[in-house]
């Protein structure tokens, strides 16, 4: 079967081209299928991404012409190209707008007129229009309207889609989609090889302090209630450190530093920047227990956290609210804690309370690692991925999908 996977962005700073099209693209090379992923560009930023691809055919528009309009319909006819000359058995678009959607469009119309006989898949991670991204960012209120009303389109014209969380299920089967599949994010190989690291930490003056991580892009949730967070802990544990690792879309970490310092907390916060791929495991490594925060809003119950997979998987045990896939990534006392959504003293306490027990806190971190690596690989889910996108471009769902058997779950 030959799959020809379809994205919006390279493989830099936007994940979802780098931690799920193509380690799931890899998976389903090693199973036998030909796959090619045609990209915009091959890094959107600076930040770097994976090296190899193996086994799966990269294409990349690059840049074009630059001017703005110009280089986006260059890109397109590229892609579009790419995939034609492919000769796929599959289109699987990533994301149901921008390039991947209009591409979706197109060879929906060409299979209308019978010039294309394949499957028509689609993949969402997140959601696009009102509630969801759209209320990110200002953007024209013309642009909001045809992100909205290109995600609903896609969504119901798509054969096949997979959804990376239990919450966008429920959403895609509401816009009347035909055929749900539930595949949320996972590991690669790669991840999972990663050694477990002790580094010192004395570059960033911690001096064997309690650590809590905040592993993060500020997109969850407000800078104020970090630090009430805090502010709380340190009520309990006066000498913790919270180690911020990443960076937000619009310098939040900034703003974080300027508010601790005129609440007094200055010295309980280390600023780590962003931190490249690999170097992550020397950071995780420094953390006692993380912070994952997502405020109850459509976009955090309908998004899938890599993040906070990765830190689970790096056998960093995990307080997190308990909004969307977080109830499904986090064995609630076994290897993590979920609290009440929002609720700063509650979270602050179950912070302290593992803190104070590192019997417990070794326990949860070797669960989590244990877990992760057991349930939540690329390796098991592939399979259903490749049953999903092999399956009769006809099939529909009847009403809603029986739930999806969790790999390695009794």
């Amino acid at each position: 079967m030959r799959i020809a996977i379809v994205g919006n962005f390279g493989l830099g700073s936007k994940q979802t081209m780098a931690v799920r099209a193509l380690p799931l693209a890899e998976e389903l090379a090693r199973r036998g299928q030909a796959v090619q992923m045609a990209l915009p560009v091959r890094w959107d930023t600076d930040f770097g991404g994976p090296d190899l691809a193996r086994g799966v055919t990269l294409r990349y528009a690059g840049r074009g012409p630059r001017i703005p309009g110009l280089t986006q319909f260059w890109q397109l006819l590229l892609l579009t190209w790419y995939t034609l000359r492919w000769g796929p058995d599959v289109v699987y678009c990533f994301k149901p707008i921008a390039y991947s959607g209009a591409i979706l469009t197109l060879f929906w119309c060409l299979r209308l007129l019978r010039l294309y006989r394949g499957t028509i898949a689609l993949d969402t991670d997140d959601w696009e229009g009102d509630g969801g991204w759209n209320d990110r960012f200002a953007l024209p209120r013309w642009v909001k309207r045809l992100v909205a009303w290109q995600e609903q389109w896609s969504l119901r014209h798509a054969d096949v889609t997979t959804v990376a969380s239990r919450a966008l299920q429920e959403l895609v089967q509401q816009v009347g989609a035909r055929k749900i599949v539930y595949l949320p994010n996972a590991l690669a190989q790669s991840s999972l090889d990663l050694p477990a690291l002790h580094p010192t930490g004395s570059e960033l003056d911690l001096n064997n302090r309690p650590v809590v991580l905040l592993y993060t892009r500020f997109v969850e949730f407000s800078v104020t209630r970090v630090l009430d967070v805090l502010e709380h802990l340190r009520e309990d544990v006066g000498d913790a450190i919270l180690l911020v690792v990443g960076q937000g879309l619009r310098g939040e970490e900034q703003e974080l530093s300027r508010m601790a310092l005129a609440r007094g907390l200055a010295t309980n916060v280390r600023l780590a920047g962003w931190i490249p791929t690999d170097l992550l495991p020397h950071y995780f490594a420094m953390a006692h227990v993380a912070l994952y925060l997502l405020d109850d809003t459509l976009l955090n119950r309908a998004k899938c956290p890599m993040k906070l997979l990765d830190l689970l998987a790096a056998g960093v045990p995990v307080v997190a609210d308990r909004v969307g896939q977080a109830c499904e990534y986090v064995a609630d006392g076994r290897s993590g804690l979920l609290v009440e959504p929002g609720n700063r003293t509650v979270m602050a306490e179950a912070v302290a309370s593992l803190l104070s027990d590192p019997e417990q806190l070794r326990a949860m971190g070797e669960a989590a690692r244990a877990d992760a690596r057991s349930r939540w690989s690329w390796a098991a889910w592939a399979p259903v991925a490749e049953a999903a996108l092999t399956a009769s471009p006809t099939t529909r769902s009847e009403s809603a999908l029986p739930a999806t058997r969790t790999p390695g779950r009794q």
